[in-house]
This record gives C-alpha cells, sequence and structure tokens, in this order.
C-alpha cells in the first residue's frame, strides 16, 4: 500500500485497528514512505480539528507510535505538537501545554528552530485561554524571530495576529491595532494566495476598532472582509458568518437594533448548523442586549439564560460563561429579579478573578453598579461605577466609559450633586457624539435637559429635550414595526418633561407637536413613507418561509377556536371532535400561545430581511407634517387632542385659526375611576340584553351610565374654551385609556354630544391628510359603488344575515353570506371595493391584541392578515363585530390591533365597534347609517344623523332602555370625514 492508501486507511478503522497496522507495517517502510505517511496523517489531523476534535486526537497518536517504532525524533516532535493542538482543540489547555513544550524540546534536540518555532503557535493559543500572557507574548517574539529569519512570511503574520489579539484581551487596543498592521503588511509582502489572511486580519483590526469606538472604519473593515470571503462560497461561509456577528455588535452598541438583529438572524442558523455551540451562544447574548434595550425584556432574560445553560456544558469556557452570567445579570436587572440578579454577578466575578481577566472584570463591576442604582444603593454603585470608569478608561474602552459616564451623572443626581451631573453628563455626551452611540447621546441630552430645567435654565432645557426627542427619533426611525413600539415603552416621561417645559414657556405649538411625536408615531410613519410591510416571497423572504408562517397561523387559529369557543362543531368529523375534547382548553391555550411567540418571531425575522433598505435609509418624521396637517381643518372643525400627564389631562384644541391648551388638574385619577365603572356599566349592559326583564335591569344601568358619561364630560368636554356652538364638526385624538372612551356618547345632562356635533376619530393628526387624500382618491360613484363588498357570516348571530342583506341593497351590491363569505374572497375582491363591510364575530384579544380577528367562514382574519390586504381604493370599511375598536396602548400611544392593519392597507376611513356589540340594534343602526351615506352625507354625517335617529327612535318606543350607549354608541368613525360619493 502507498502511504496514501495507508493514511486512507487509518482514517477509517477503530483506533486500536490502526495501531495494530502500524505496527505491522513502519518497521518494514523506508523513510521517504515514513514522511509522506507521517504528513498525510498531520495534514488530516489539521483538517479534522474543527470538524471532528475526536479523530484529530487519534490522528496525533498514530504520527506519536510512528514516532516511536522508528526511532525518528523528528516524526516524534511532529506528533506531541499535534497532540497538543487537539488537546487545544478539545478545550484542555493545561493538559496541551506539557505536549507543546515537549515538542519544543525534541525540536531543538534535533536543532530544528523552524520546529520549535512551530510548535509555538499552538502553545501561544493555550497559553491566552489560560490567561498566561506574558507567556505567550514571550513565545510569539521568539517564534517570529525565527519565521522572519527564514522569510516564512505567513507565519510571520499568523504570530503578529496572535500577539494582537493577547494584546486585545488586555484591553490594550492601539497596540493591538500596530500588530494587525504589521500582520496585513508581513502577509502582503508575501503576496501569494493571502487574501484570506488578510481579510481575517483585518476582521480583528475591525474588532480593534470597534473597542475604541471607531465605529465607521470597523464596518468598513468588517465588510472588506465580507467581501472577500463571499467569493469562497461555503468554503468561508462560517467566516462570512463571524463578520455578520461582528457588524451586528457594532450596530448594537451604536443603538441600530433591527440592523443588528437582522444580520444576527443570517449568522445564527449557520453557527447552528455546524454545532458551532460558543458562536451560537455569542449571538444570544448579543441579541439579548438588543432585546433589553428594545424594552423587550422577558425575552431577553430567556435568551441569555439559555445561552448561561449552552456554556454550562462547555470545557475551557469560563470566561464566556461569565460574560454570559452578567448579562443574564442585566436582564434579572430589567424583570426586578435584583436577588437574582446579583447571584448571577457574584458568578460571574468569581469566574473572572479566577483567571485573572480584569476587563470583563471591570464590565462586571459596571453591571453591580446597575444593580445598587435599581435597588437604591447609591453609595455602592457610586464606588463600583467609579472602578469600573477608571478601568474602561485605561483600557480606552469608548463605549463603555460613556455609559459609566453617564450612569456616575444619574447617581450624582440623585444625591443633589447637580453641578457634577452635568459636568459627567457633559463629558458622556462628548464620547457619544464622537462615536456615534445614538442611545447613549439621547440619554444624555434628557438628563442635561432634566438638570437644566431644575436650575431654572428654562431655553437650555428646551433645547436638550428638543435634542432628546429628535435623539429618539432617529434610533427609532432605523427600528421596523413592532420594535418601534416597544422602544419607545419607556420614553414616555420625556415626552413628558418636554410638554411640561413647552407649556410652562408659552410654547403651545412645540408642546403640541411633542404630543404629536408620541401618538402613533409608528403607524404614521410607516403609512406617510410608504414602507412595503406585505409578506411576499422575494429574493430576500423565501417561499419555505411564508410556508412555515402559513402552517403556524393554521395552528395558532385551530387551538384559538377551541379557547375562545369559536369553532363550529356542526361541521366537524367525530375524529376532529374527540381530538378537541382530548387536548381541553387549558392545553389548547399553552400550544395556541406557543405559536403565536412562534409566528411573531418569524414575522419579525421575514420583516427584518425585507428591510435592509429602509433601515438603511431612515425617514425621520418632519415637525411641518403636524403644520400641514393643522391647515387641513376647514372652518366649523374643531380638533380636540388630548394628552395625559401623570396627575394632569392637557385638551389641546386646534382649528384653522390657531391653538389652544386646556389643564384639567387631577383628572387622571378621576378618569381611571370613572373608565373601570363605565367599563363595568357596559359589561353588565351586555349581560342585561340577553335577559328577559330587560326593563327592569337596564333602569339602574341607564341612570348609573348617564351619571357617569356625565362626569365623564365635565372633564373632557366642559374645560374645551372654544365656542362649541360655532362647530360642525369634532375630531378627537384620544391619548392612553381614552382610546376606550366613546366620545361621542358622553352626556351634558340634556344630551348626547353626538347629538350636538358629528364626531370622527384620528390616532394622532399626522394621519389626518394621509386619510383625506384617500377618501379624495377612492370616492366612489353610482356606478362603481356597486363593487362593494358586503360579507356576513350568521354564527350564533341571528341578525347579521339580517344586517349584511340590508347594506348589500343599499350599497345595490351582491351579499356574501355564511360558507361563501371567506377571507380568500376578500383578499381577492378587497382591492377593487369602495365599501368593504364586514358583519361577523369577532374577538379582541388584550393579552396579544395583533392576534385579535374577524371570523369568517374559512379561518380567521387577524392584524397580521390585515396588514397583507390591499385597501387602497376602499373609502369607508366597516367592521360590525364585537370589539374590532378595541385595542391596546404600546409605545408611548401606539394604538395596537386590528384597526392599524386595515389604516396601513389603505383604507379611508374605518367604522370599528368599542365592546361587544347587540347585532339586532347594529342591523337597525347599520341601515340608517348606509341610506344618509348614500344620499350624500358625509361618513361622520351619516353616522351621527343614524346615531341620533336610533335615539328618536328609543325615545319614542315602548323600549326606552335602548337609550343605553350600550345599544348605538359603539360605532366610532376613524380616519376620513368626507363622503363616501364623489
Amino acid at each position: 500500500m502507498t502511504p496514501r492508501e495507508i493514511a486512507a486507511l487509518l482514517l477509517k478503522c477503530r483506533e486500536d485497528q490502526g495501531r495494530h497496522l502500524l505496527q505491522q507495517l513502519v518497521p518494514r517502510m523506508s523513510l521517504d514512505a515514513l514522511e509522506q505517511l507521517v504528513n498525510a496523517l498531520k495534514m488530516a489531523a489539521d483538517r479534522y480539528w474543527l470538524e471532528n476534535v475526536s479523530l484529530s486526537f487519534v490522528l496525533s497518536g498514530y504520527v506519536l507510535l510512528i514516532g516511536e517504532l522508528s526511532g525518528n525524533g523528528s516524526f516524534y516532535a511532529l506528533g506531541l505538537m499535534t497532540r497538543g493542538d487537539a488537546l487545544r482543540g478539545m478545550e484542555r489547555h493545561e493538559e496541551a501545554l506539557p505536549f507543546f513544550d515537549a515538542a519544543g524540546e525534541e525540536f531543538l534536540a534535533l536543532h530544528d528552530l523552524v520546529g520549535w518555532a512551530r510548535s509555538r503557535l499552538g502553545r501561544i493559543s493555550s497559553c491566552m485561554r489560560l490567561n498566561r500572557m506574558s507567556e505567550a507574548l514571550r513565545d510569539a517574539a521568539a517564534a517570529r524571530e525565527i519565521f522572519l529569519q527564514t522569510n516564512n512570511l505567513i507565519r510571520v503574520g499568523q504570530l503578529d495576529v496572535n500577539t494582537a489579539i493577547i494584546h486585545f484581551e488586555l484591553g490594550q487596543y492601539e497596540q493591538a491595532l500596530r500588530y494587525y498592521d504589521r500582520a496585513i503588511e508581513a502577509y502582503m509582502l508575501h503576496g501569494v494566495n493571502v487574501d484570506r489572511l488578510i481579510a481575517r486580519a483585518l476582521a480583528n483590526k475591525a474588532m480593534a476598532l470597534a473597542a475604541l469606538g471607531r465605529f465607521h472604519k470597523a464596518v468598513e473593515l468588517h465588510q472588506e472582509a465580507c467581501e472577500t470571503f463571499k467569493q469562497y462560497g461555503t468554503r468561508e461561509e462560517i467566516s462570512l458568518a463571524r463578520q455578520y456577528l461582528n457588524i451586528a455588535d457594532i450596530y448594537t452598541a451604536q443603538g441600530r437594533y433591527s440592523q443588528a438583529l437582522m444580520l444576527y438572524n443570517r449568522c445564527l442558523p449557520l453557527f447552528r448548523e455546524h454545532q458551532m455551540t460558543f458562536a451560537e451562544a455569542e449571538v444570544l447574548l448579543q441579541m439579548c442586549l438588543c432585546l433589553l434595550r428594545l424594552n423587550r425584556t422577558e425575552e431577553a432574560y430567556e435568551m441569555a439564560s439559555d445561552a448561561v445553560a449552552m456554556l454550562r456544558t462547555q470545557e475551557g469556557q469560563d470566561d464566556s460563561l461569565a460574560r454570559a452570567l452578567m448579562y443574564q445579570a442585566r436582564a434579572a436587572i430589567h424583570e426586578h429579579l435584583f436577588e437574582e440578579a446579583a447571584l448571577q454577578l457574584q458568578e460571574a466575578s468569581t469566574l473572572l478573578l479566577n483567571r485573572g481577566l480584569t476587563r470583563l472584570a471591570a464590565q462586571a463591576r459596571f453591571y453591580r453598579a446597575e444593580l445598587a442604582f435599581s435597588i437604591g444603593e447609591f453609595e455602592e454603585s457610586k464606588r463600583e461605577v467609579r472602578y469600573a470608569a477608571d478601568a474602561f478608561a485605561e483600557q480606552e474602552d469608548v463605549p463603555l466609559l460613556a455609559q459609566a459616564m453617564l450612569l456616575e451623572a444619574h447617581i450624582a443626581d440623585v444625591r443633589g450633586e447637580a453641578e457634577a451631573a452635568r459636568v459627567l453628563c457633559l463629558h458622556a455626551l462628548d464620547l457619544a457624539e464622537k462615536q456615534e452611540l445614538f442611545e447613549v447621546r439621547y440619554r444624555c441630552h434628557a438628563l442635561l435637559g432634566k438638570l437644566a430645567a431644575s436650575a431654572g435654565k428654562d431655553e437650555e432645557a428646551g433645547i436638550f429635550y428638543d435634542l432628546a426627542i429628535k435623539g429618539i427619533d432617529e434610533i427609532q426611525s432605523r427600528l421596523i414595526l413592532d420594535e418601534r413600539s416597544s422602544f419607545l415603552e419607556d420614553k414616555g416621561a420625556i415626552y413628558q418633561q418636554a410638554v411640561e417645559l413647552a407649556l410652562q414657556r408659552g410654547y403651545l405649538e412645540q408642546a403640541f407637536i411633542y404630543v404629536e411625536k408620541a401618538k402613533s408615531s409608528v403607524l404614521g410613519d410607516y403609512v406617510r413613507n410608504n414602507i412595503d410591510i406585505r409578506l411576499r416571497a422575494d429574493e430576500q423572504v423565501s417561499d419555505e418561509l411564508l410556508e412555515e408562517l402559513a402552517r403556524l397561523r393554521e395552528e395558532q387559529a385551530w387551538y384559538s377556536s377551541i379557547v375562545y369557543e369559536t369553532v363550529n362543531e356542526a361541521n366537524l368529523s367525530d375524529t376532529a371532535l374527540m381530538r378537541i375534547r382530548t387536548i381541553g382548553p387549558v392545553r389548547a391555550r399553552e400550544e395556541m400561545r406557543e405559536r403565536e411567540r412562534q409566528i411573531e418571531r418569524l414575522l419579525e425575522q421575514i420583516r427584518l430581511s425585507s428591510a435592509h433598505k429602509l433601515l438603511q435609509t431612515p425617514a425621520l418624521t418632519n415637525d411641518l407634517v403636524v403644520f400641514e396637517n393643522w391647515a387641513c381643518l376647514p372652518s366649523g372643525t374643531l380638533l380636540l387632542e388630548y394628552y395625559l400627564t401623570e396627575q394632569d389631562l392637557l385638551i389641546f384644541q386646534l382649528t384653522c385659526n390657531g391653538i389652544e391648551v386646556e389643564r384639567v388638574s387631577g383628572a387622571r385619577p378621576q378618569l381611571e375611576r370613572l373608565l373601570t365603572l363605565w367599563r363595568a356599566n357596559l359589561d353588565l349592559a351586555a349581560q342585561a340584553a340577553t335577559l328577559p326583564e330587560r326593563e327592569r335591569e337596564f333602569a339602574s344601568l341607564q341612570e348609573n351610565g348617564l351619571g357617569l358619561l356625565k362626569r365623564l364630560h365635565a372633564l373632557l368636554i366642559r374645560p374645551v374654551v372654544v365656542d362649541m356652538q360655532r362647530v360642525d364638526h369634532l375630531i378627537v385624538v384620544p391619548y392612553g385609556m381614552l382610546h376606550y372612551l366613546p366620545f361621542h356618547c358622553l352626556f351634558d345632562g340634556t344630551r348626547f354630544l353626538v347629538e350636538r356635533v358629528q364626531i370622527s376619530y384620528l390616532p394622532s393628526l399626522t394621519l389626518l391628510d394621509i386619510c383625506l387624500q384617500r377618501g379624495a382618491r377612492s370616492a366612489a360613484t353610482p356606478q362603481n359603488i356597486q363593487h362593494s363588498l358586503v360579507l356576513g357570516v350568521s354564527d350564533q348571530l341571528p341578525f347579521v344575515r339580517e344586517e349584511a342583506s340590508v347594506v348589500a341593497r343599499c350599497l345595490n351590491a351582491p351579499c356574501v353570506l355564511d360558507q361563501e363569505a371567506t377571507v380568500s374572497l376578500l383578499q381577492a375582491r378587497s382591492s377593487y371595493s369602495p365599501v368593504v363591510h364586514i358583519a361577523a364575530h369577532g374577538l379582541f384579544r388584550l393579552d396579544a391584541p395583533d392576534f385579535s380577528f374577524i371570523s369568517l367562514a374559512d379561518r380567521q382574519l387577524n392584524t397580521f392578515e390585515a396588514f397583507n390586504l390591499d385597501l387602497s381604493l376602499c373609502s369607508l370599511l366597516t367592521l360590525s363585530a364585537c370589539e374590532t375598536g378595541r385595542a391596546s396602548i404600546g409605545g408611548i400611544d401606539e394604538v395596537i390591533g386590528l384597526g392599524r392593519g386595515f389604516l396601513y392597507a389603505g383604507a379611508a376611513s374605518l367604522l370599528p365597534t368599542l365592546w361587544k356589540v347587540d347585532d339586532a340594534s347594529s342591523a337597525e343602526l347599520m341601515e340608517m347609517f348606509y341610506r344618509q351615506l348614500l344620499q350624500g352625507a358625509t361618513k361622520a354625517g351619516a353616522l351621527a344623523q343614524a346615531q341620533r335617529a336610533f335615539l328618536l327612535r328609543a325615545r319614542a318606543s315602548l323600549h326606552p332602555y335602548r337609550l343605553h350607549p350600550y345599544f348605538w354608541g359603539a360605532f366610532q368613525l376613524i380616519g376620513d370625514p368626507g363622503p363616501l360619493l364623489a
């Protein structure tokens, strides 16, 4: 057999068989053949070092055996070195060092200096892992001289890279940069097949630049390395993934969270596919940081916990485990698990001190300072952060130094040391400005604004608050849909301070702009800038992803139908019925929520993949948009925009002539109490409506309800200074809990508000011109009104068929009922329907508003599917179903629910419901509404006239209990208030 054939056989057989074979063959082989065999085994051991380190270990044993059997010192030395490399690959660095030392001695005994230098390469790596940095530097310098003398420039470059990495680990970043440059120079002098070596050196250099906060240059170098690795396809896909990881880390530090998550999602599957546990854990930890900044603390904690669990199974990864524990502790602090965080930080500190890793130990001290600050131990926090800041300054770790100085400033502020806080904050701001640390920058501006305001420097405070809000805008403009909402959740205090200061200075318009920036900014930005988030297969989103999403949706809807008892058992087989009864509602809820989490993660992944252009060139909201919409207000129209501070209510009153603002002191707690009572009254009304003795039940409910609505009127309408007698149309822009209130039902003691003025609603003023433009564009004619789409699903709702039939007759359009009223039909017909009317069962999910739904014949239509509709020619979309207008409030004042899906999809106006409607009265009200609408009334006017007519009938009827708003007040018009017909 040839040496190559022997090597191939050894790769396949058991170790004992291989050793027996060598004992037979080696004594009979020539020196030349043995040398070929040893080189083949050494190359195989190197090749399998990453793929199958156990095999690499076995192969090193074969090389050692050949050395022993042949008595060749060179072969034996090579075997010792190969065994050391195998142990190093197993993270058994303490065991590896004696083999490298023995190999070096063998090479020196043979006067083979190059061999000795080669044995130093693995030894240096193990020394670095064992934190024996001085030994590593000594070996590197000595080996480099030997390789330089023999003109082995590749090895020279590798040693310079290793030396640079040592300095990087020691926090000596400038020295690391010098060695990386020297390595690149050596590779370039060699000049042949060095492009990948140069790319790796550039990537490492970029990491040192990033540690110094030189992010722009670091990203450039990582991208240059990416272009090299892309040329090698799958052979360098892991190297490419590492560049994505490194760039993502920079984006996280800067505050570009969606861009970071997009890159993490690219590299994570590759690391998992190649079973690279350490790299996978690294991605999870960095994603954890992103999620913390996006206020998704529960997800962040789970991710960090997963990384900790993974790293506990890996030997020799104490530094990585310590880092994971630190990130887990940060997430625990945000979750208010303070005792848990303290234990995690203590374990991390112990691991780091045992290894002598001062750089990471300083980070642990910083996180302990954050923990102490969170629980009010300010002296302890000050001691810890001072230590950490000194260490970061010595290491020139600019991003962490900026964060530490900002925390010091906050500590000084709570201790009443205003000037010290200001100076520290200005230093942190200077670092953040130079390094484009967007998150730190806006937080510095906010604190400086607070400090200036406390010192009575109102003009200076106003400048800083404005910069803080613009900084928040800049970050959130680079985020995708729901990431924007979660990011804004803890920013309300900054907006409130800016609003209060502007009002104090008499700048009403500026205060109003800040209020607008806090309201439905996500939906407004996406609609105004035509940002496309519809789901479709393209070069970024595969069919497989969309198929997986479709499967998860089907399963979620199936379990949801069991949980909410909307499944139609009459149409199910016996097998399906048995399955439902076996699963039960508790198990079904668990399965449903798991599918919902998977759907949310998958949707985020898809949107990130599709949002590359948006994230690179974000569109910022222009303050002029507010004034342009203000100018859209016609004479006779009053816009009331509400804003809640911690205790007070602010009512901004806009007309074409100007702006007024009224403060109702102490209104917030009153509103919270009254709205809770109003909601209870509605719930009781819904129950009473099903009882035979309705008259008696509603007597007290009606009196109580009118009393509550009168008190709410006193808080919300009576303070308005504009003469309401001169107002024809009232536009209401609610805030917070007021989104749940039917303003048109407010009662002045004599009449409901809708009996005095027609009313429409908007999530924010910035959507007004968009809705008006849509209304004008989609204005129907008597001819194309027949293309309207009327759907009715009458499952357990006896009057739905009647309502749908009446509406269809009014519109002279087809009426699609029950089994034919499908989501598929809606998707096919909605793109050319001027009116879409859906009468069906609906459900609002407070726990998961994006999974609120309307039940059509084939499946549920939830918010995600609403986003994907084309309603560009739809003038009016009516959702005559329970609670279709209810929403959860995310961000600062972001309305999350079915409505925003339909508004994004292009509808000019929506007519949803705020509570579970009575289907009989809804049918009656809808008939009156559409008759008025088709006679030329505006949408707001038609709804007002229909509700007034309903009230007249109720007052004149034998059933005055129908005056209760439960029967007529659920519908509210959102968006364009104008006419349907051109």
